[in-house]
């Protein structure tokens, strides 16, 4: 399905194209009901089972719409409309923490990445204390504001209830997540909790400073198993003026054993900040 600007749909107007997920289409809309823009994400037929991907789509609306945070993605309404699912959430300036991936001879902006980052804990550490975990933290689902500080968390489809008995993995027994940013315990069918989002997040922090996630390997059993067993690379390795305090304190949120980690998203973020604190990356030429 693919929407031109000006279309309608569901009472709303297409301008323009914001991406695709992988069984959904994301305009930017018109919303005159609320005289604004705002985002709608319309579910596709996917290949799979139709049904199910319903589910998971009312599913990441529900768990979403229970959530009121600056850094959390604001829902507004769910509908169907010739058959089709979608949602609609609150628009916010910014792009994708993907698209801000610092390249092999490219530093990152400080300024505004701490204060991102700083942002996103938060919003990990709000959702946690109402009993839900993301699951799927990667900078692929968040969006960072021109200063940094208005930085969303998106993307709920995977997110869990910490009080649901459910199992987490699907119909083929395989639980969907974003294998570079996998906690050993997702891996292991183990018990999730916030200390798993925290995992995910100081993997994104290794690709946000180096430009790749802790385990850059060829194939999928190999990342997996690094996840497992190997020990995380430092990240003073790949980026020379990263101070080794930085390396001790990633390590420690991505320790093995989920106990291990910090006691918040937060804590680590803050410390990194602290060492980081008045640093400017070297210029390259």
């Amino acid at each position: 399905m693919s929407l031109q600007p000006g279309a309608q749909f569901a009472g709303y107007i297409v301008r323009a194209p914001l991406g695709r997920g992988g069984s959904s289409d994301v305009y930017l809309v018109d919303d005159p009901a609320r005289s604004g823009r705002a985002v709608l994400k319309i579910l596709d037929h996917p290949t799979t089972d139709l049904s199910s991907a319903r589910r998971q789509f009312r599913h990441e609306f529900e768990i979403a719409d229970t959530l009121h945070h600056p850094n959390v993605v604001e829902m507004l309404e769910f509908g169907e409309f010739r058959d089709q699912p979608w949602m609609t959430y609150t628009y916010r300036e910014g792009e994708p923490g993907s698209g801000l991936l610092p390249r092999r001879h490219e530093e990152i902006d400080l300024a505004r990445m701490l204060p991102a980052l700083a942002g996103i804990a938060a919003g990990l550490d709000y959702i946690h204390q109402h009993n839900v975990v993301h699951l799927d933290v990667k900078p692929h689902n968040i969006l960072i504001g021109p200063q940094g500080t208005e930085a969303v968390l998106t993307d709920f489809g995977i997110a869990h209830r910490l009080s649901d008995d459910s199992p987490l993995a699907g119909p083929d027994g395989l639980v969907p997540v974003s294998l570079p940013y996998a906690a050993p315990e997702v891996l292991r069918g183990k018990p999730v909790s916030p200390a798993t989002d925290q995992y995910s997040l100081a993997c994104a922090v290794v690709e946000f400073f180096t430009g790749r996630p802790p385990f850059p390997l060829p194939t999928q059993f190999a990342i997996a198993d690094a996840h497992l067993w190997a020990i995380p690379p430092d990240v003073s390795w790949r980026r020379r003026w990263i101070p080794h305090a930085v390396d001790s304190i990633l390590n420690k949120a991505l320790a093995k054993d989920p106990d291990a980690r910090y006691d918040s998203c937060a804590e680590p973020i803050r410390l990194i900040t602290r060492v980081l604190r008045g640093m400017e990356p070297p210029k390259h030429r």
